[in-house]
Order: structure tokens, then C-alpha cells, then sequence
């Protein structure tokens, strides 16, 4: 299989050389960073509406000291692992979360035990 040469491509191909299975229905975790924290609670209210199992996660104390002060919102949706499916949902989500403030741009899929977090980046 060949992957777009983007950085979703790059998770791709990574997760390919670990013979991950493309034709399985999994669970796909993206993650929504925001330019503010904590979120107040008529964001966290349409935002839930939106992704009804989403995560609202505090930054943790170390973080904080490191000066990342802002938490973040995942939620997981099951589906194949598809470029274009990944890449329309980046899209889409960042599109709905402007007027909060947030982005999504860094997802991320559970193998097994294996948990392939290489791809939820701080800025």
C-alpha cells in the first residue's frame, strides 16, 4: 500500500511496518487542542453534543510546569483507518471547532497493547 506523502501518510506508513491491518474497523482517536484553557461550560456543552463519548483532558501538573498550560478534547471514532477518512474528519472537526478556538490536527489508533501515541504532538 502507498500513503499520501503528508504527515497522516507518515502515521500510516508507520503503523503498515508494524503490520497493522487496514481492513479492520478500529478505533481511531483524534484529539482537539484549543488556543485556551479550561473551556467554559457552554463550549463543553456544544462540544459534547457534537462528540457525544469525547474526553475533556486536563494538561497534568508536569505539563504545566513545562509551561503547557492547555488541556485537550479526544474522542474516538470507529472506522477503517482511511487516508481520506482521516483527513475529511481533521477537516471537518477543526471547521467546528474554530469558533472555540480549537484545532484538530494529530490522531492516533490503539494496536492491541501497542498504543502508537507518536502522533499527539505538544506545540
Amino acid at each position: 500500500m502507498s500513503f499520501p506523502n503528508d504527515i497522516d501518510g507518515d502515521v500510516m506508513r508507520t503503523l503498515a511496518e508494524n503490520h497493522f491491518n487496514f481492513d479492520e474497523q478500529v478505533e481511531i482517536e483524534f484529539f482537539i487542542e484549543f488556543k485556551h484553557w479550561p473551556l467554559n461550560h457552554d463550549e463543553k456543552t456544544a462540544i459534547q453534543k457534537l462528540y457525544s463519548h469525547c474526553d475533556f483532558i486536563d494538561p497534568e501538573q508536569d505539563d504545566i510546569e513545562n509551561g503547557e498550560q492547555f488541556g485537550y478534547v479526544a474522542f474516538s471514532v470507529t472506522h477503517k483507518v482511511e487516508h481520506e477518512f482521516i483527513v475529511n474528519m481533521q477537516k471537518t472537526v477543526s471547521s467546528e471547532m474554530e469558533k472555540f478556538g480549537g484545532v484538530c490536527d494529530s490522531w492516533a489508533v490503539g494496536v492491541g497493547e501497542h498504543e502508537h501515541d507518536d502522533e499527539h504532538h505538544h506545540h
